[in-house]
C-alpha cells in the first residue's frame, strides 16, 4: 500500500498482529476499501489420499475421466470426500479435480503443474490466500481484504496480511457465504484460532491500486493455463 495516505499505521499488515486488537482492527480499515457485507464463514481443504484417515479402505470407487479413462480405485468414504471438497492428491502423487457430471457421474480432471488443484478457470489454489464465494455476491477474481485473518501465523510461519482472491466458487452455491482454502493443513482449526468457530465475517473489497499490486505479487502462485 505504498503510497496511501494510510501507509504508515497499516505497515503493520502481514507483518504482527493487529496493534489495534480484533475489534477496532475489524472496524477501521484502510481507506478506499468497501464493505461486501459479513457472509458465513468456514474453510475447506485438499484431501491426502496418503493421510492415516484413509488407511485401511478397500479400492472399490473408480475415478473417471471426463472420456471414461480410469484414473484410480480409491476408498467410498475418500470419494464421498473428494466430491465435497474438489481437490485431492492421490497415494501416487496425481492430482485430480472434480470437472463435471456425466450421466449422473462425477467425472475428474488429472492436474499438470497445480500442485493444491485449481478452482475457477484459470487459477491455481493457494493455501491461506484462495477463497470460495458465490460469484452471485462477489464476481470471481475479485481481490478482498478479510480484517479477521490480519495478523494470523500460518503454518509456514508466515503472518497474514488479510489479502484474499476470489478464485474458487462452491459446489452448488445458493448463499451468501466464503470459504478459506487452507491446503493440506488438516489442523486448521487450530490455526484459525478463534476463528474457526465463527458464523461469518467481515469482507472488503480493496481498490484498484491495490488490487492491482496485490494480483502482480501473487500471479505467480495463482495463474494456471493448464
Amino acid at each position: 500500500m505504498v503510497g496511501r495516505s494510510d501507509a504508515s499505521h497499516f505497515a503493520w499488515l502481514g507483518h504482527t498482529a493487529c496493534p489495534w486488537g480484533p475489534a477496532r482492527c475489524e472496524s477501521e480499515v484502510p481507506a478506499g476499501f468497501t464493505k461486501l457485507g459479513e457472509p458465513e464463514w468456514g474453510s475447506y481443504r485438499i484431501l491426502d489420499e496418503a493421510a492415516s484417515e484413509w488407511q485401511g479402505e478397500a479400492s472399490v470407487e473408480r475415478l473417471l475421466t471426463r472420456d471414461g479413462t480410469l484414473v484410480a480405485r480409491v476408498g467410498r468414504r475418500f470419494r464421498q470426500q473428494l466430491e465435497l471438497e474438489g481437490t485431492a492428491r492421490l497415494r501416487d502423487g496425481r492430482i485430480v479435480n472434480v470437472e463435471e457430471m456425466i450421466g449422473g457421474t462425477q467425472r475428474y480432471l488429472v492436474l499438470q503443474n497445480a500442485p493444491y488443484g485449481i478452482g475457477a478457470p484459470g487459477y491455481q489454489l493457494v493455501p491461506y490466500r484462495t477463497v470460495s464465494v458465490n460469484p452471485k455476491h462477489i464476481p470471481i477474481g475479485t481481490v478482498l481484504y478479510l480484517p479477521s485473518l490480519a495478523g494470523l501465523k500460518l503454518p509456514t510461519g508466515e503472518i497474514h496480511d488479510g489479502f484474499c482472491f476470489a478464485h474458487d466458487t462452491p459446489e452448488g452455491a445458493t448463499d451468501n457465504t466464503i470459504a478459506l482454502f487452507v491446503g493440506f493443513d488438516r489442523d486448521a482449526a487450530s490455526t484459525l484460532g478463534s476463528l474457526a468457530t465463527r458464523r461469518s465475517v467481515a469482507v472488503y473489497r480493496v481498490d484498484d491500486e491495490t488490487a492491482t499490486v496485490l494480483n502482480r505479487r501473487f500471479k505467480g502462485q495463482f495463474d494456471w493455463s493448464g
